[in-house]
């Protein structure tokens, strides 16, 4: 009798023990696609774009020009653009080290970046500048929205001018650091040991348990993503009212890039998306699967209907209205990762405030 209880036991825990083998496999498979189509693509893009930025503000400090000038700013453009393909993952390398803030200190409402800028330019102290206190030191005035305002802002043509030396000290200390962040940001993905796709499988004394954690944090960052792209890239600008739209709010108004940028960013998270979760929901779920596609789509086409850019669309009826087409896409996207993928795909993630940011 003992022993026919026993096998009977075995019999029925088998089952449930092979599912969970099978789910957690099904958990690795998605986070290796993830990482494979689109974390390590995406890392290599702002690293590459990252040491053209870093080339093109070295050249402008060692022989200014306007070629030069505009040569930085279309790096600058590009760094910024390629940065929106990462900056959703920000936990593990991205926050290592305040990466992500050092990168982009954004939104900026106490207007800590001309603060810090303004100390700098104003010691014009070499040692301040050395790769290593500069990575160390002020975070505002470490990053592309500091770039941005040498760049582009309304002293940009002191650049050029013969008491611009520190300006443009300034603009490469910038380049350097960003660059070098590029680089790290890569290595922690394909060069550390282990990689860091290997650490968000799971292993024993790792940050995650299991391929489930990981997995977690990457649906984290995508809904966290989606919240920062609606609550501080459009919303800001876009205010409450017409009276109250507040272009200057927009991330990168001074290059006029927000728009490029939101749209940079949502295709970034849309890519996300189907690499590691779409393939991941069960044929019941098939229309799930159809209304995430379509809420993108959705956004994308209002994104695509914003002109002639965020800035001046958040200051006209008309522009509004697109606008907030988009912010509503974006809140449907949202609510259905909280309500409905997450529980479809049994992952057991508590969506907080600004998730993956």
């Amino acid at each position: 009798m003992p022993g026919r209880r026993a096998l009977l036991a075995a019999l029925l825990s088998a089952p449930f023990g092979a599912e969970a083998q099978t789910a957690s496999e099904a958990q690795r498979t998605a986070i290796r696609r993830a990482v494979a189509e689109h974390i390590l693509p995406r890392h290599r893009a702002f690293a590459a774009a990252a040491q053209r930025f870093e080339q093109a503000t070295a050249a402008l400090d060692a022989g200014p020009d306007a070629t030069k000038a505009e040569a930085a700013r279309t790096a600058w453009i590009e760094a910024a653009l390629a940065f929106q393909g990462v900056r959703s993952l920000r936990f593990g390398p991205m926050d290592a080290f305040d990466r992500g803030y050092r990168l982009a200190f954004f939104p900026d409402p106490r207007n800590v970046i001309g603060r810090e800028m303004a100390d700098l330019l104003r010691s014009d102290d070499p040692a301040a500048l050395s790769p290593e206190a500069f990575a160390r030191g002020r975070v505002g005035a470490q990053g592309l929205p500091a770039a941005e305002r040498l760049l582009f802002g309304n002293d940009a043509q002191r650049l050029l001018a013969s008491d611009g030396a520190a300006r443009r000290r300034l603009l490469a200390a910038i380049g350097r650091n960003v660059g070098s962040i590029g680089v790290d940001l890569l290595d922690a993905w394909t060069q550390a040991d282990p990689p860091y796709g290997r650490v968000l499988e799971g292993m024993q004394g790792g940050v995650f348990r299991d391929p489930q954690d990981g997995l977690v944090v990457l649906l984290k960052s995508l809904h966290g993503g989606l919240e920062f792209l609606a609550e501080r890239q459009v919303a800001r600008p876009l205010g409450a009212s017409l009276r109250e739209a507040a272009p200057p709010r927009a991330e990168a108004w001074r290059s006029g890039q927000s728009l490029a940028m939101v749209q940079a960013e949502l295709a970034a998270l849309a890519e996300l998306w189907r690499s590691a979760f779409a393939p991941m929901l069960p044929p019941r779920a098939a229309a799930l699967a159809r209304e995430v596609a379509t809420g993108f789509a959705t956004a994308g086409s209002a994104a695509a209907r914003i002109a002639p850019s965020l800035e001046v669309a958040v200051t006209q009826p008309q522009g509004r209205a697109a606008v907030e087409d988009l912010l509503r896409a974006l809140g449907t996207l949202r609510r259905l990762l909280t309500e409905r993928v997450a529980p479809a795909l049994d992952l057991p993630v508590g969506f907080n405030s600004m998730d993956g940011d």
